[in-house]
């Protein structure tokens, strides 16, 4: 369910829900009509064959990129590999960076993917974590940039580089800057969490470099009602994590942008993983793109020396955890560092306390922290001023630092590709890491991809992690169980493409739409144009949902009803009882999952019956977008009950539940204007019964509540 869905059924009685539905539309990427521009002409192709390389046979260009860890190409005409810098044609100022940075030689990815990108072509670039892959498209960027005019007043940029996350796009920026500087260049770091400010002052005072985030540079292409800056001078453009830009949801941010774009671009792909399924969606924005594979795909780096071990519960993981910090941090001049990994935010937090506990002086990181706090945490953690880091994946892309001894996955990554990220933070440009994972016996299932991610770098796999994925494959076999995939799979793309098509589905049958549009506003206006076509009484030919018009007037009537500001929502018992009961019902089956989840988590519930003094259940049924219960049956959409001996109680917690769920749902919606997907419309309610971890696919039902 869209945002301008929820606005329809919610406005008239959460006004801030329809102020922030106002800001959104304002941050609209208007489309841009390619052929009515007229693009300057640029060139792509700058590569100059060395002599010593021009005599190669094939079979000696082979021998030579077996040589270099095995690398592998889909596509025609390839140039040939490059194993000393001077041959690229770089920048002379370039060449002497390199020097300074006693840069010795090209890595593997950076010796086949800069000629490649310098001869004009897209590329797709799959190398492992460490080796190199941010010089690969940086180098033949500034070629790129420095052969084509000055930018002049008020002009965007010439190479866009986006990334999934803030830490990459920090990492990115401070390895461009050197480079820049030298060659007079200016550089622009741009994501959420940071003052606009700043980057609208950068941008105006002209960038030929953007490093961003999607989410960010669609704030800056529409402030100022667009015309703070375009991409029409955009000849560049990078995916950096090109795999996790999509699978995290980015996908919609980023194909408006890269829609945007001058369709002659030179277009670069990079990552360290880049499953089969990613494929048809990235040859949708290259033309004629070479694939350059280094070391095969997704492929732990040799310098990693991996161990996974079967611990028997979390107690046992607790202890096991302080016996590896015991014996790394003994031996205090070494300057141990070490990433701890779990899988939730208060996991995070939690772990944090212990460990402080315990005497082990350390920080958190994910997503709940502010980002000045996040990029505290990163210095210090680089510094060596604080040598424990635990955190989320949001730390597995991009996060560089030198002499990381250890990552630990507390928590098991639940796919492949995930594993892949953490454990490459460590051992990398050449130095030696130590990763272990722990394993529970309940958590079989990811056995099957730490198995996979041990034979394919040849590692040693201990006996007790085979029997759990030979546990899993058993009841695979016997129907217990079903595979998920890897990340791409069960939680990434082709999951999100089955559910988008069929919220979409629902939408088109509700709401009369007749394109593909997924413009919001154009949601918003085929509703109201279909209003007027159909009566309240009319049905679909299944008689499973209504029109969109009537689905929107009960739904608003019954809120109405529920969420009237006064005493008149709230009903008691009869007067001859000796102590009324006060009770209020807040219908909540049709906001987003993440304002659901809010309003029905028990620590949430807690903490509103801790300050009210009211009581609060979770009733009802889920009942994804576009459906209502049975004619004739006792059940009801998902609802939240609340009662008490005080009126004023219950009025009390009334007005902080709508409070929550109107935060929350503006905070959906703004995540959504951006393509974020922040909460949909499917999903449970939590609560008792309900995971509230479901999609719009779910089968009703499913987040009964008793």
């Amino acid at each position: 369910m869209t945002h301008s869905i929820y606005i329809l059924i919610i406005r008239n009685h959460f006004p801030q829900i329809s102020m922030a539905a106002k800001r959104i539309k304002k941050k609209d990427l208007a489309i841009v009509d390619h052929n009515a521009v007229h693009y300057e002409a640029f060139q792509k192709d700058f590569f100059i064959e060395p002599a010593e390389l021009r005599d190669l046979t094939p079979e000696a260009v082979d021998a030579i990129r077996s040589e270099l860890d095995d690398i592998k190409i889909r596509g025609v005409q390839c140039p040939k590999p490059v194993r000393k810098w001077t041959q690229f044609g770089l920048p002379a100022r370039c060449t002497e960076i390199i020097k300074k940075l006693n840069f010795a030689a090209p890595t593997p990815i950076q010796a086949q993917a800069v000629p490649a990108i310098l001869s004009g072509r897209d590329i797709i670039g799959v190398a492992k974590t460490g080796s190199g892959k941010t010089l690969a498209f940086l180098l033949p960027m500034f070629r790129h940039i420095k052969s084509q005019r000055p930018l002049e007043s008020g002009e965007g940029p010439i190479a866009l580089i986006m990334t999934p996350t803030r830490e990459l796009a920090v990492q990115i920026h401070r390895e461009c800057k050197w480079f820049a500087k030298a060659l007079g260049l200016r550089a622009l770091c741009a994501y959420g969490g940071s003052p606009i400010k700043e980057n609208i002052a950068e941008l105006k005072r002209g960038a030929e470099v953007v490093v961003c985030t999607p989410g960010r540079l669609i704030d800056l292409l529409c402030a100022n009602a667009g015309r703070l800056t375009s991409l029409a001078r955009v000849t560049y453009l990078v995916l950096d994590e090109a795999d996790r830009m999509f699978d995290m949801g980015f996908e919609p941010q980023v194909m408006r942008i890269v829609n945007n774009v001058r369709p002659d671009r030179q277009t670069v792909l990079f990552s360290a993983t880049f499953p089969r399924q990613m494929e048809a969606l990235a040859r949708k924005i290259l033309r004629r793109p070479l694939e350059i594979t280094v070391g095969g795909r997704s492929v732990v780096c040799s310098d990693v020396t991996q161990h996974v071990e079967v611990l028997d519960d979390e107690r046992a993981k607790s202890f096991r955890l302080l016996e590896i910090l015991g014996r790394a941090f003994a031996d205090d001049s070494l300057q141990t560092r070490c990433l701890i990994f779990v899988d939730r935010q208060d996991a995070a937090d939690q772990l944090l306390r212990e460990l402080m506990r315990r005497g082990y002086p350390c920080m958190s990181l994910h997503g709940g922290k502010d980002q000045v706090d996040r990029d505290s945490a990163i210095t210090d953690f680089k510094q060596g001023v604080t040598r424990i880091l635990i955190a989320t994946s949001v730390a597995a892309r991009g996060l560089d630092v030198k002499n990381l001894n250890y990552v630990i996955n507390y928590d098991c990554p639940n796919h492949l590709e995930d594993y892949v990220h953490r454990v490459g933070r460590t051992g990398r440009a050449g130095h030696q890491g130590d990763a272990y994972t722990f394993l529970t016996p309940n958590q079989e299932r990811y056995a099957v991809d730490i198995v996979k991610a041990l034979k394919q770098s040849n590692a040693p796999i201990p006996v007790p992690v085979q029997a759990l994925a030979d546990r899993f494959r058993q009841k695979v076999e016997t129907g217990e169980a079903h595979f998920s995939g890897s990340g791409f799979g069960g939680k990434g793309l082709e999951k999100l493409d089955k559910d988008r098509d069929k919220i979409k589905q629902l939408q088109k049958k509700a709401y009369g739409a007749n394109d593909d549009d997924d413009d919001d506003d154009d949601d918003v206006a085929a509703a109201d144009a279909n209003s007027g076509d159909r009566s309240d009484g009319e049905q679909g030919s299944g008689g499973a949902f209504t029109s969109g018009e009537t689905a929107i007037r009960q739904t608003s009537r019954t809120i109405s009803a529920k969420s009237a500001n006064g005493p008149a929502g709230a009903t008691a018992t009869p007067p001859e009882t000796a102590h009324p009961l006060f009770s209020f019902e807040i219908e909540i089956n049709d906001f987003p999952q993440k304002a659901r989840w809010r309003v029905t988590n028990k620590d949430q519930i807690d903490q509103i019956t801790e300050l009210t003094g009211a009581a609060i259940t979770t009733r009802g049924t889920f009942f994804p977008p576009g459906k209502q219960p049975p004619n004739g049956s006792d059940e009801r959409k998902l609802y939240l009950y609340i009662e008490s001996h005080q009126q004023q109680a219950v009025e009390k917690a009334r007005t902080e539940i709508r409070r929550i769920l109107a935060d929350t749902t503006v905070q959906v919606m703004e995540s959504e204007a951006r393509g974020g997907g922040g909460g949909g419309g499917g999903g449970g309610g939590g609560g008792m019964g309900g995971s509230g971890h479901g999609t719009s696919g779910e089968a009703t039902g499913r987040y009964t509540v008793l």
